[in-house]
């Protein structure tokens, strides 16, 4: 994800909650919901492929997510509003 949206690795963290008890159209198959709070970098492009990177990743084990059971909320975080280090970007 950190090269499809042009940043260091080292500004890249993710959380992954596993085994949460949840439900998806009455279902309790397998499902995820995702966000991804960048300062820039989101736009239809980048959205569509870390959608396509994502739904990957989790359709692997020891996931096993269908794609059609991920929703994936994409937030532009300006600069000013994000925290690092004692400061903000």
């Amino acid at each position: 994800m950190a090269k499809t949206l042009g940043k260091p690795d080292s500004y890249v963290a993710i959380q992954i909650n596993d085994n949460q008890s949840m439900m998806w159209g009455g279902s309790d198959e397998p499902c995820a919901l995702c966000q991804l709070a960048s300062l820039g970098s989101i736009n239809g492009k980048n959205n569509k492929a870390v959608s396509k990177e994502v739904c990957n990743l989790l359709q692997e084990e020891p996931f096993g997510i269908r794609s059609n059971r991920v929703y994936i909320e994409f937030r532009d975080v300006p600069r000013e509003n994000m925290g690092y280090d004692g400061s903000t970007f």
